[in-house]
């Protein structure tokens, strides 16, 4: 079912006009993934740059019985950014602010929508490094990365992205906000909520702000590559 003008006009209201796309030519480029092999157009694409905005519209989705996508850069392989028929998607490519960097402790405070690429300069301007090298990293964003759980040619020594989340906020599909994690290493007591969003592919929530594990920059890299006269 079509989106009706309501509700189009509700959610200019809560994002301004200029960040509610209607358009045909506007929604094309949301209307498939990092594949492109399947394709679905939405019924619309709305571009918050808030928490605050992300949960006004989660609350008048739920209100309308409206589905939601949400959505990055849309790098994936796996389909999870992948509209339904006349949803509504919600790109958080807007919400890309570096919030904290804490050398001391070695947490970084982000945005969904900071870029993989971003986030890895930011570290290393500090003299410090974050592993995790998904293929798309200059332009997939780390709510991404957290949903889908992206890894990368790094992966086999140090680890995907669930091993560098200390913290998320997570707007639920009512639009209640919800923070899970801190900023202590041993965090061990109760439930993991944390990780129940990590790799969920935004069924069970939005996140909108990351807290990031940091470690040392290595002293030294180096780059093998190797040949093979035959394979097989």
């Amino acid at each position: 079912m079509a989106l009706t003008d309501n509700l189009l006009a509700g959610l200019r209201t809560l994002v301004r006009r200029e960040n509610v796309l209607t358009t045909q030519q506007d929604l094309i480029p949301y209307s498939f993934d990092g594949t492109a092999t399947f394709q679905q157009m939405p019924g619309c694409v709305v571009l918050p740059k808030t928490t605050g905005q992300v949960a006004a519209v989660l609350k008048l989705a739920n209100r309308t019985k409206t589905a939601v996508v949400t959505r990055g850069s849309g790098t994936g392989l796996s389909g999870g950014s992948l509209p339904s028929p006349d949803c509504l998607v919600l790109c958080l490519v807007k919400m890309d602010r570096i919030l904290e960097l804490d050398r001391a402790n070695l947490t970084l405070l982000v945005e969904a929508g900071a870029t993989t690429q971003a986030i890895s300069e930011a570290a290393t301007a500090a003299g410090l490094f974050y592993p995790p090298d998904p293929g798309s990293m200059k332009i997939s964003t780390i709510g991404g990365n957290v949903a889908e759980n992206s890894g990368g040619l790094r992966g086999l020594k140090y680890g995907f992205t669930r091993n560098y989340v200390m913290g998320l906020e997570v707007v639920l599909p009512d639009g209640e906000v919800l923070w899970t994690g801190n900023q202590c290493v041993k965090d061990v007591a109760g439930y993991s909520l944390r990780d129940l969003f990590i790799g969920s592919e935004g069924t069970l929530g939005v996140i909108t702000r990351v807290l990031l594990k940091l470690i040392p920059k290595p002293a030294a890299k180096k780059t093998l590559v190797a040949t093979f006269a035959q394979m097989g």
